[in-house]
């Protein structure tokens, strides 16, 4: 029972150290299938506008993913409504189709800097939505994809 209990605190105090993260989510893809109607969704509030950050957006897949790069189209709506559109290539796998994220058996694991000494425009609360932008309507073999937003330590 002690052991759990140290296992469980473990990442606790991990985060805890993580002073400069300001959001980090990932969300579970459902029997591993990410259809281009499922947009991957975030909420979290910015503090101070004057603040830069790095964005990252995290994906995580199986070996047998059939591709080795993953597009997506993005959008970050800000506190007053007004909507950002960006498009993202991440590259999964050398020339030789290695794939070059961190691997835990047969799941591999990026993260991604989608954008670099970022400043949001202004205070509040802020909605991200990524979508999978591949030639397929059904992207097979996609265990998690998730968003990281941290401030840039001065």
């Amino acid at each position: 029972m002690q052991r759990s209990k140290l296992l469980f605190l473990i990442p606790l105090f991990l985060m805890a150290c993580d002073s400069n993260l300001v959001y980090e989510e990932n969300l579970k893809i459902e029997q591993g299938i990410w259809n281009r109607a499922q947009n991957a969704q975030f909420l979290f509030e910015v503090e101070d506008s004057t603040q830069a950050h790095n964005f990252y957006i995290n994906f995580r897949h199986a070996g047998d993913y059939p591709y080795k790069n993953l597009y997506l189209f993005t959008r970050i709506k800000s506190p007053n409504g007004k909507i950002a559109k960006d498009t993202a290539q991440m590259i999964l796998a050398d020339n030789k189709g290695r794939w070059m994220g961190k691997s835990i058996g047969d799941i591999y694991d990026y993260q991604f800097k989608f954008k670099e000494q970022f400043k949001f425009p202004e205070t509040g609360e802020y909605l991200v939505e990524i979508e999978q932008a591949m030639r397929d309507e059904r992207l097979d073999n996609v265990t998690d994809i998730g968003i990281r937003v941290e401030k840039i330590k001065k």
